[in-house]
């Protein structure tokens, strides 16, 4: 809206409202409520104008489409950055979009410029909590035959990967719930994508706490594969050897208590 209303960059600066800190000269001109009607049309707007903007006149430009190893990383960008839980985001979004209004497809080839450079770490953090999604979900199956999962990324990162995990079970009733960003992704059998929906504080607390409705069985499930994992796996990872440094590099420890193979209270149920 500070872009429509031509107002100089120099003169705004955006921010989530419960991280603003005010200078002795600025006021709260408009706290936007995010998830009204008239601010999704205007955020799709800008969205597609960026898109189409930045694409013009792109030397890797075929026809009206962008590449396919290009795929409109340009403007994609944006939402792998929206998607981050920094506090800088809102910031870095609006001078990325003035840039690219400005520069149209210039942008693609500034990648020394501090907005672009800002904006780019936003969006690689973004896809490497994506990467821990797909990798480190684990799924238990609940008494009426739903596949369910909590898990707590730094980035809100099941609206964008939950079809990965709709492609490889597609023929599962599944839900993957972030109790972080109150956010829910639900695939019915046979659909090739999942429905994605926002989440109030009393149904994500209610949502959580059905996940320790497990089928019957299941925890010896979970034990067998604990099982699995412990005799296929290296020695020296514990914490007084070697290897636990480089696999607490590469499974981040935030996520170990959600593991299934790492669930020390395990071994009793086989």
């Amino acid at each position: 809206m500070a872009y429509l209303a031509h107002a100089p960059a120099s003169m705004v600066r955006l921010a989530y409202s419960e991280d603003i800190q005010l200078a002795l000269d600025e006021r709260v001109a408009m706290p936007l409520e995010t998830r009204s009607d008239s601010s999704l049309a205007l955020s799709r707007r800008v969205y597609k104008g960026f898109e189409r903007h930045v694409s013009m006149g792109c030397p890797l430009r075929r026809g009206t489409l962008c590449p396919t190893h290009c795929k409109g990383s340009c403007a994609s960008r944006l939402a792998l950055a929206a998607a981050n839980d920094d506090q800088d985001v809102p910031e870095a979004i609006h001078r990325y979009v003035r840039l690219g209004f400005k520069e149209g497809s210039l942008i693609r080839s500034m990648l020394s410029d501090k907005t672009v450079t800002e904006l780019d770490r936003l969006a690689r953090y973004t896809l490497s909590e994506c990467e821990h999604t797909r990798q480190f979900v684990r799924f238990s199956q609940l008494s009426d035959g739903t596949y369910f999962s909590a898990f707590r990324p730094k980035a809100d990162t099941v609206p964008l990967t939950c079809n990965y995990f709709a492609a490889r079970m597609r023929g599962d009733r599944f839900c993957l719930l972030d109790p972080k960003h109150h956010v829910i992704a639900m695939h019915e059998e046979g659909d090739h994508r999942c429905a994605v929906n926002r989440l109030d504080d009393r149904l994500t607390r209610e949502l959580s706490e059905h996940a320790s409705d497990l089928a019957e069985g299941e925890t010896y499930v979970h034990a067998m594969w604990k099982r699995f994992y412990d005799s296929v796996g290296l020695d020296g990872r514990d914490s007084s050897q070697r290897g636990y440094d480089l696999r607490a590099s590469w499974m981040p420890k935030r996520f170990w208590g959600g593991l299934t193979e790492l669930d020390s209270t395990l071994g009793s149920a086989m």
